[in-house]
């Protein structure tokens, strides 16, 4: 029976889990508390923290949106061309399945040489074909974006504790950053996640503020961001 190298690392596997996650905590905010009136654009402008937060959302949608679009253009990629590999047999008998050059470097024996280079070359013709249908739909091009985007808000969440919040509005607004961000990564069940959406609750019922008042332009985004996937999502193989 064939073996296969499954020691590749897939340079979305992260990012996969991270959208499961995402998608497991977007409808986050089950709150009682009867909302009061939007945020006026002059209490947005008084309160420094409420613009940061405005701006984190703003760019945590885009590399939401540029991470669905990757994985779209990656199960294109799968399907039309497959994940470069080569089989190479072995001195011993059987073949073992490879993805990467450094896999079939191990593998080679003066024994072997000319299954190894038959294997080689195999790899070589499936990786130049993979690279051609990368570069004329852009999938390495939006990995950049997202990182790129990823850096963005990441220095935004760097700023966060540096910024102090004028309003109540202001501190809720904090801790839905931090914990929409922190929940991507823990359980969100976990220490202190359960006990940040208490607080927030709190605050919420106390104030009678909805948090969704807070972050109601990000459920517009969510809406714009579906209907970009939507069309990202028509390509076919």
């Amino acid at each position: 029976m064939a073996d296969s190298d499954n020691s590749m690392t897939l340079p979305s596997v992260t990012r996969r889990r991270l959208m499961r996650q995402i998608v497991a905590v977007a409808g986050l905010w089950p709150f009682g508390a009867r909302a009061r009136e939007d945020i006026s654009i002059k209490g947005r402008q008084a309160d420094p923290a409420l613009r940061l937060c405005d701006s984190w959302h703003e760019v945590h949608r885009s590399t939401l949106a540029l991470c669905r679009q990757q994985q779209q253009l990656e199960t294109y990629l799968v399907k039309a061309i497959g994940f470069p590999c080569a089989k190479v047999q072995l001195p011993g008998g059987g073949e073992k399945t490879v993805h990467s050059v450094e896999s079939l470097d191990q593998l080679y024996s003066p024994e072997n040489e000319i299954a190894w280079g038959r294997a080689f070359s195999e790899l070589a013709a499936h990786q130049a074909r993979w690279d051609a249908a990368d570069a004329e739909i852009g999938f390495s091009k939006t990995d950049g974006l997202i990182q790129r985007s990823e850096a963005a808000e990441q220095a935004l969440l760097d700023d966060l504790p540096l910024t102090p919040a004028c309003s109540v509005e202001g501190v809720v607004a904090k801790l839905l950053v931090i914990l929409r961000y922190g929940e991507h990564w823990e359980d969100s069940d976990e220490f202190p996640w359960r006990h940040i959406r208490s607080v927030l609750d709190d605050l919420a019922r106390y104030h009678h503020i909805d948090p969704t008042t807070i972050v109601a332009s990000c459920a517009q985004g969510r809406h714009q961001e579906c209907e970009r996937s939507a069309d990202v999502s028509g390509i076919s193989p």
